[in-house]
Protein backbone atom coordinates (compact mmCIF):
# COMPACT_ATOMS: atom_id res chain seq x y z
CA UNK A 1 0.00 0.00 0.00
CA UNK A 2 2.87 2.58 0.80
CA UNK A 3 4.50 2.22 -2.43
CA UNK A 4 1.61 2.68 -4.54
CA UNK A 5 0.67 5.87 -2.70
CA UNK A 6 3.97 7.38 -2.49
CA UNK A 7 3.83 6.19 -6.85
CA UNK A 8 1.13 8.43 -7.33
CA UNK A 9 1.22 12.26 -8.90
CA UNK A 10 0.89 15.04 -7.01
CA UNK A 11 -2.42 16.23 -8.67
CA UNK A 12 -4.19 12.87 -7.43
CA UNK A 13 -2.68 13.78 -3.90
CA UNK A 14 -3.74 17.30 -3.64
CA UNK A 15 -7.35 16.30 -4.42
CA UNK A 16 -7.45 13.30 -2.00
CA UNK A 17 -6.15 15.80 0.99
CA UNK A 18 -8.80 17.27 2.62
CA UNK A 19 -9.02 14.81 4.86
CA UNK A 20 -6.04 14.19 7.48
CA UNK A 21 -6.12 10.64 7.04
CA UNK A 22 -4.93 10.54 4.04
CA UNK A 23 -2.36 13.15 4.83
CA UNK A 24 -1.27 10.60 7.42
CA UNK A 25 -1.07 7.51 5.95
CA UNK A 26 1.37 9.70 3.15
CA UNK A 27 3.58 10.73 6.02
CA UNK A 28 3.71 7.10 7.00
CA UNK A 29 4.51 5.53 3.74
CA UNK A 30 7.38 8.16 3.21
CA UNK A 31 8.30 6.66 6.34
CA UNK A 32 8.28 3.28 5.90
CA UNK A 33 9.29 3.33 1.76
CA UNK A 34 12.84 5.41 2.33
CA UNK A 35 13.77 3.52 5.08
CA UNK A 36 14.47 0.39 3.62
CA UNK A 37 17.39 1.99 2.03
CA UNK A 38 18.40 4.28 5.26
CA UNK A 39 21.45 2.46 7.21
CA UNK A 40 19.77 0.48 10.46
CA UNK A 41 21.33 2.76 12.65
CA UNK A 42 19.91 6.14 10.87
CA UNK A 43 16.10 4.44 10.64
CA UNK A 44 13.18 6.12 11.96
CA UNK A 45 11.23 3.96 14.54
CA UNK A 46 8.68 2.35 13.33
CA UNK A 47 6.83 2.22 16.86
CA UNK A 48 7.08 6.26 17.25
CA UNK A 49 6.23 6.25 13.72
CA UNK A 50 2.92 4.49 14.21
CA UNK A 51 2.18 5.83 17.93
CA UNK A 52 2.58 9.37 16.33
CA UNK A 53 -0.05 8.13 13.61
CA UNK A 54 -2.35 6.65 15.73
CA UNK A 55 -2.83 9.35 18.29
CA UNK A 56 -4.45 12.24 16.02
CA UNK A 57 -6.36 8.93 14.06
CA UNK A 58 -7.76 7.80 17.55
CA UNK A 59 -8.60 11.36 18.98
CA UNK A 60 -10.14 13.24 16.01
CA UNK A 61 -13.40 10.88 15.60
CA UNK A 62 -13.21 10.60 19.58
CA UNK A 63 -12.79 14.36 20.00
CA UNK A 64 -15.78 15.18 17.34
CA UNK A 65 -18.06 12.51 18.98
CA UNK A 66 -17.72 13.87 22.37
CA UNK A 67 -18.25 17.82 20.91
CA UNK A 68 -21.58 17.02 18.66
CA UNK A 69 -23.28 14.91 22.12
CA UNK A 70 -22.20 17.24 24.75
CA UNK A 71 -20.20 15.17 26.81
CA UNK A 72 -17.19 17.44 26.47
CA UNK A 73 -16.90 21.30 26.37
CA UNK A 74 -13.79 23.01 24.32
CA UNK A 75 -12.13 23.54 27.52
CA UNK A 76 -12.05 19.66 28.38
CA UNK A 77 -11.21 18.53 24.80
CA UNK A 78 -7.92 21.17 24.45
CA UNK A 79 -5.13 19.18 26.35
CA UNK A 80 -6.17 16.41 23.83
CA UNK A 81 -6.10 18.52 20.98
CA UNK A 82 -2.89 19.97 21.99
CA UNK A 83 -1.39 17.04 22.25
CA UNK A 84 -2.68 15.60 18.67
CA UNK A 85 -1.30 18.86 17.11
CA UNK A 86 2.23 17.77 19.12
CA UNK A 87 2.20 14.39 17.54
CA UNK A 88 1.52 16.19 13.89
CA UNK A 89 4.42 18.60 14.55
CA UNK A 90 6.98 15.61 15.45
CA UNK A 91 6.04 14.00 12.09
CA UNK A 92 6.56 16.04 10.06
CA UNK A 93 10.04 17.15 11.62
CA UNK A 94 10.55 13.17 11.65
CA UNK A 95 9.14 12.84 7.69
CA UNK A 96 11.31 15.50 6.80
CA UNK A 97 14.64 14.09 8.09
CA UNK A 98 13.50 10.63 6.66
CA UNK A 99 13.50 12.47 3.00
CA UNK A 100 16.96 13.89 4.15
CA UNK A 101 18.79 10.97 5.04
CA UNK A 102 17.41 8.75 2.03
CA UNK A 103 19.13 11.24 -0.18
CA UNK A 104 22.36 11.34 1.31
CA UNK A 105 21.93 7.51 1.78
CA UNK A 106 21.83 7.53 -2.00
CA UNK A 107 24.05 10.56 -2.46
CA UNK A 108 21.85 12.56 -4.25
CA UNK A 109 21.43 15.85 -3.89
CA UNK A 110 20.16 17.42 -0.60
CA UNK A 111 16.93 19.02 -0.15
CA UNK A 112 16.67 22.02 2.09
CA UNK A 113 15.47 20.79 5.74
CA UNK A 114 13.86 23.84 6.34
CA UNK A 115 11.84 23.54 2.98
CA UNK A 116 10.83 19.58 3.09
CA UNK A 117 9.57 20.74 6.21
CA UNK A 118 7.08 23.51 5.08
CA UNK A 119 6.31 21.82 2.40
CA UNK A 120 4.74 19.18 4.21
CA UNK A 121 3.55 21.31 6.52
CA UNK A 122 1.75 23.11 4.13
CA UNK A 123 0.61 20.42 2.03
CA UNK A 124 -1.20 22.38 -0.63
CA UNK A 125 1.78 24.50 -2.10
CA UNK A 126 4.19 21.11 -0.77
CA UNK A 127 3.20 18.37 -2.76
CA UNK A 128 4.01 19.97 -6.02
CA UNK A 129 7.53 19.76 -4.51
CA UNK A 130 8.20 16.84 -2.86
CA UNK A 131 5.69 14.41 -4.55
CA UNK A 132 8.31 14.23 -7.92
CA UNK A 133 11.24 13.92 -5.53
CA UNK A 134 9.43 11.23 -4.02
CA UNK A 135 8.17 9.24 -7.12
CA UNK A 136 11.64 9.11 -8.49
CA UNK A 137 12.73 8.12 -4.95
CA UNK A 138 10.36 4.95 -5.24
CA UNK A 139 11.97 4.08 -8.64
CA UNK A 140 15.36 3.90 -7.16
CA UNK A 141 13.98 1.19 -4.40
CA UNK A 142 12.23 -0.71 -6.55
Amino acid sequence: MTREYLSKNPKELFWSFWLLIPYLIWMYSIGIELNKKIPKYRELNKIILIGLIAYPIIYIPIGITLLISGSADMNTIMPYHYGAMLCMFLLMILTSITIIRFEKAEKLKQSNGIGLFFGIWYFIFGVWYIQPKLNEYIKRIK
